[in-house]
């Protein structure tokens, strides 16, 4: 969010968002593009990892599967999307320290 200072205040003009952008950081800045994804008809969807849901541009090809019983027992295969944060290679989230 761009911050301009005049005699007497401060006024700050949000960027102009279009849809399929990716998301900015910054509490209002985001609020800004989600309302613009929403009103072009794009939906949020649970990351199958972390659980939070993002926009179809947060989301990565990776896709998890599992399986899973309904409530009359029959076993089903449930496929749920993995955002880009979750997606990293579990080897390149953790490294090894070097012992002492």
């Amino acid at each position: 969010m761009t911050c301009i200072q005049i005699p007497g205040g401060v006024i700050c003009v949000p960027p102009t968002f279009k849809p399929g952008d990716q998301a900015p950081e910054g509490y209002l800045a985001w609020h800004e593009w989600a309302e613009k994804q929403h009103k072009a008809g794009l939906r949020q969807k649970e990351c199958g990892r972390c659980g939070k849901w993002r926009y179809p541009q947060e989301l990565s090809d990776t896709v998890d599967s599992y399986r899973a019983q309904t409530k009359r027992g029959t076993e089903v295969i449930r496929f749920t999307a993995v955002c880009h944060k979750c997606a990293v290679p579990s080897n390149a989230m953790y490294t090894a320290k070097p012992a002492i």
